[in-house]
């Protein structure tokens, strides 16, 4: 049964898109907290994506979602959360676009079909339309999740949609606007919200290529426990085996995060506490190439690595 934190939470996350009475006093009293004049308001769409991203986003904690969209940004729109539908939010989310709204940020989370328009459509139009208007009147985008970051698993080698990032699609229209990514997959919340509240209350935080660099500067695999296990070369031999993972295909290595040192779902846990390799979902190359196996046999050797024989 749901307690009343996670209901407030969850009633309050959707009802920030629009003000619709019935909700508990305490939310009410809640979203009365925004000030229009100081906090950003976002425009979250969804491309091609899991929705992954978004069920990520409400586990949030210090700050969690109820403080996340009343004290440091309002939800003006989003595909999943906004309790009211149809014409209400197309005109809302044209309103913004167009610039007859005040300013937002734009959130994009899923790749974008440039070769297959017609696969992500928002109110008879394609996705592709919302993006090329909302540049000329964005502060700013925030690729959420490795789908919007670098293609993901939409852009996988073979597809038919022709699938590409956020950053890409802008590329292939001339334009350069203020864009941070945060990929993942799913994104970790902080990633997101800790980075919403550094534009809120800082500005913009520092960048690595697009990437905010309190988050992505690190590799996993030098923040990793186990990475003594790698220097002794002490081989985890199948999956549930303690030591280094690699040989059973961990991506720390090629992957850019702080999970070693951040952990998920509220900090009990993260993939190597689990005994499984990281899969590098929020590398550039996370799912590109279909012949690259997330987990690989403890017999193959990789050349160049400590277990190679001569």
């Amino acid at each position: 049964m749901i307690n009343r934190r996670d209901f407030l939470k969850l009633a309050a996350c959707l009802g920030a898109s629009l003000p619709i009475a019935g909700f508990p006093s305490a939310v009410k009293a809640a979203l009365k907290t925004i000030d229009p004049k100081s906090v950003p308001k976002l425009i979250y769409l969804q491309a091609q994506s899991c929705t992954g991203c978004s069920v990520s986003l409400l586990q949030a904690e210090a700050p969690g979602a109820v403080s996340m969209i009343t004290q440091y940004s309002k939800l003006a729109y989003h595909q999943d959360l906004s309790a009211a539908s149809g014409k209400q939010v197309l005109d809302l989310m044209n309103a913004y676009i167009s610039g007859n709204a005040g300013d937002y940020f734009l959130a994009v989370e899923g790749s974008i079909p440039l070769g297959m328009p017609d696969a992500c459509v928002i109110g008879g139009k394609p996705i592709t339309d919302y993006l090329s208007a909302a540049v000329r009147t964005m502060s700013g985008a925030v690729a959420i999740g490795t789908c919007s970051s670098y293609g993901g698993i939409p852009a996988a080698e073979g597809n038919l949609t022709g699938a590409v990032s956020l950053n890409d699609f802008y590329k292939t229209i001339n334009k350069k606007p203020l864009l941070i990514s945060i990929p993942g997959c799913p994104v970790h919340p902080d990633w997101v919200w800790k980075t919403i509240v550094h534009l809120v209350k800082i500005g913009l935080p520092e960048l690595t290529d697009t990437r905010p660099a309190a988050f992505f500067s690190r590799k996993i695999h030098e923040l990793c426990p186990r990475y003594h296990d790698f220097q002794q070369e002490i081989f985890a031999e199948k999956l549930g085996d303690q030591g280094c993972l690699f040989k059973l295909g961990c991506l720390g290595p090629d992957t850019f995060a702080d999970c070693p040192t951040r952990w998920w779902n509220s900090g009990q846990t993260w993939c190597i506490d689990a005994n499984a390799p990281c899969i590098g979902c929020s590398s550039p190359m996370f799912a590109k190439k279909k012949d690259f196996p997330f987990y690989r046999n403890a017999e193959i050797v990789i050349p160049g690595t400590p277990g190679e024989k001569s």
